[in-house]
């Protein structure tokens, strides 16, 4: 549930007014995102493309180190083909799961006062999901053709986390507008699977974008 998410991240959040609160970010951009499993797979695994949009305030904690607290929308999920050539038989399956995420991530970068800033990302997150659709689509050659969908939210559970990487510039437009370009991976650390079938963890790419704007300190 969001509310676990939320009550996760508050010593954080109550902290925020307490550090010096220093910018507010506006960013999207482009994800790509698969699974882990600890089944043997002997399907092409192609992932699922989708958006990432998100808000983040930002503050110092130290020389050059800043601790970023953010919400996003990320769409996650994979795309799953496989092909049975001798017996006329190709097959795709496909997973979207959208979540709201919550992150804390420590900004290690340059100063800022030559224009752009060089930085590294590291942190944990948590995710709570929105919604989880399934579909299958399988071509039986001369048989014809069978595709079934339908809501995946049973079988997945409604709480992820994990810890995410990256590195990300910032450059100075003018005194109170920087434009941000971050290339953040989210691993998820724990099961999904509602199911108790095998062990699914989320896998997560995402190219992003914005403007960072400074409201103080």
């Amino acid at each position: 549930m969001l509310r676990r998410v939320v009550t996760s991240l508050a010593p954080l959040l109550i902290a925020v007014p307490l550090m010096g609160q220093t910018t507010i970010g506006f960013r999207g951009g482009l994800s790509q995102a698969t699974i882990s499993t600890d089944v043997e797979d002997t399907s092409d695994q192609d992932g699922r493309r989708g958006v990432v949009a998100g808000l983040d305030f930002a503050f110092p904690v130290g020389n050059g180190v800043e601790l970023r607290i953010g919400g996003t929308y990320a769409q996650k999920g994979t795309v799953q083909s496989a092909d049975l050539p001798s017996e006329g038989i190709a097959g795709s399956a496909r997973i979207e799961a959208n979540w709201v995420q919550a992150s804390a991530l420590l900004r290690i970068g340059t100063p800022r006062d030559r224009g752009a800033s060089v930085g590294l990302l590291l942190g944990p997150w948590a995710a709570s999901l929105l919604f989880c659709d399934a579909s299958l689509d399988v071509d039986l050659g001369e048989l014809g053709s069978l595709s079934e969908s339908g809501s995946c939210d049973a079988a997945t559970k409604p709480t992820d986390f994990g810890i995410a990487a990256g590195a990300g510039v910032e450059l100075a437009i003018s005194d109170a507008l920087r434009l941000g370009v971050d290339l953040i991976y989210s691993l998820g650390l724990v099961n999904i699977d509602d199911t108790s079938m095998q062990t699914i963890r989320t896998r997560h790419l995402a190219l992003q974008a914005g403007f960072v704007f400074p409201i103080g300190g």
